[in-house]
């Protein structure tokens, strides 16, 4: 079977020496937005403080930036693949770079849900567009290195949010978690600007009811997963009205040619399954970023600052080794990569959930690091896996299916964390991390067969 094509024309591929700037832009926007996905937890206590609301309040902070990114990047995407993904990128970044003065000017809750609803719009328009925009920067025979470059930032961002955060929250106010994004975010419009590729959309304008139905199926199952531990009537009513929804959705796209859920691209074996072990690897992530802080808190007795510095190891490590194998996935099998990357994963969970309670510094450290450099060999990979299974006109569509199984990964993790917690509070967080260890091992066994049945690029 041929390779999808996946560059665009030439006159549209940015020169090599213009290359590093749009490249530049691209991660700036990806660290923006994963940073605020992972570094407001840490900042829940002050701003209930200071804002005057109680603990169970102020997470709604949290909680409504993902629903909403995860409820818009769907149809976000269609809208970057009719429009052309520069026009959906360089808007966001400007709603971007005001949402975050107003999350840091906010004076009240309510305000500050407001401002985070716009953020995480912003930030789904610009994940959704993240990879479509790198397969059209880099040419076919540097793919690799080119997503390596933008999974060095993704994983150095998730992963590294909380430690960033604890260590400004110990000189700066909460409000300058979302103020530092202003620089960037002028850097990044300057530069895109200048640099990215002007690649022209389809002009094929998304179903606006299919848009609707597809952001309340997505908003309401997230909502219902987020609710899986009190497992109450509402919850069961959330999960009904997104079947509810999923069912219209795909009855209206049923005939349609560019339907906003792309189920033409699920149905692509290589790609399916690509999809389905990043949602695995995802939450495996998710749920030990959640449930690492109070296990190194309640079992090993660390301060906060130790927390930090314990946990520091897996992001150091995670952006050393994407763009390693980023380049290794343009000549080696990308599945096998993420068979290795993931299982290394597993093994440093589960050497870390067997430490004894006051374990030595640096075996904690060995076992984040370990994390870390599976995690960075398996991302990469995975990425150029994903956008390669695909032909070129649907590199919007893939993209922002691939930032949704992130998302939806990282959602599951922290609902199994919760239930977790909900069952019994002492042991929650080794069972959060035996759980992850299950997750990164399916994912490593499925990324085995995709690596025994060969990946595009080796055909």
């Amino acid at each position: 079977m041929p390779l999808p094509a996946l560059s665009p024309p030439a006159d549209a591929r940015p020169a090599p020496s213009s290359r590093r700037l749009a490249m530049l832009a691209v991660s700036l926007s990806l660290s923006m937005a994963t940073l605020d996905t992972s570094m407001t937890n840490t900042a829940l206590p002050s701003m209930a403080a200071e804002l005057g609301v109680g603990a169970a309040d102020v997470i709604g902070v949290v909680t409504i930036y993902q629903l909403v990114m995860v409820a818009t990047m769907l149809p976000l995407a269609a809208l970057g693949g009719a429009l052309g993904h520069r026009r959906v990128f360089m808007p966001a970044l400007w709603l971007f770079l005001a949402a975050s003065v107003g999350c840091g000017a906010a004076p009240t809750l309510a305000a500050l849900e407001a401002a985070r609803a716009l953020q995480g719009l912003s930030a789904a328009a610009l994940m959704a567009c993240n990879m479509a925009l790198v397969t059209h920067i880099y040419p076919r025979h540097a793919l690799g290195r080119g997503l390596g470059l933008n999974a060095m930032i993704a994983a150095a961002s998730l992963a590294g949010g909380p430690v960033l955060a604890s260590a400004m929250l110990t000189v700066l106010s909460w409000h300058w978690l979302f103020y530092v994004n202003i620089p960037f975010c002028l850097l990044a419009l300057a530069l895109a600007a200048r640099s990215l590729p002007p690649v022209p959309g389809d002009g094929q304008v998304p179903d606006l009811g299919a848009a609707l139905l597809c952001t309340l199926a997505l908003g309401l199952s997230v909502a219902a997963l987020e609710g899986l531990p009190q497992a109450d009537s509402g919850t069961a009513v959330l999960g009904g009205l997104a079947l509810a929804c999923w069912v219209l959705l795909l009855r209206r796209e049923r005939a349609s040619a560019r339907a906003i859920m792309p189920m033409d691209l699920v149905r692509l074996p290589a790609f399916a399954m690509a999809i389905g072990v990043t949602v695995l690897a995802f939450a495996a992530q998710g749920a030990a970023m959640v449930a690492l802080p109070f296990w190194l808190g309640q079992t090993q007795g660390r301060s906060v600052a130790e927390v930090g510095m314990l946990i520091a190891p897996w992001p150091v490590m995670g952006a050393c080794m994407a763009p390693l194998s980023g380049s290794l996935s343009d000549r080696m099998s990308p599945g096998r990569l993420g068979l290795v990357g993931l299982a290394l994963l597993a093994l440093g969970l589960l050497g870390a959930s067997r430490l004894p309670p006051g374990a030595p510094l640096w075996s904690v450290m060995l076992a984040m690091a370990l994390c870390g450099t599976g995690f960075g060999l398996f991302l990469s990979p995975n990425q150029r896996l994903t956008m390669s299974s695909v032909p070129v006109q649907r590199t919007g569509a893939a993209s922002g299916l691939s930032g949704l199984a992130r998302l939806l990964g990282q959602t599951l993790g922290a609902s199994l964390v919760a239930a977790g917690f909900a069952a019994n509070g002492r042991m929650g967080p080794v069972w959060a991390l035996w759980a992850a260890v299950a997750f990164a091992l399916a994912g490593s066994l499925a990324s085995g067969v995709l690596g025994r049945r060969g990946s595009p690029g080796e055909h």
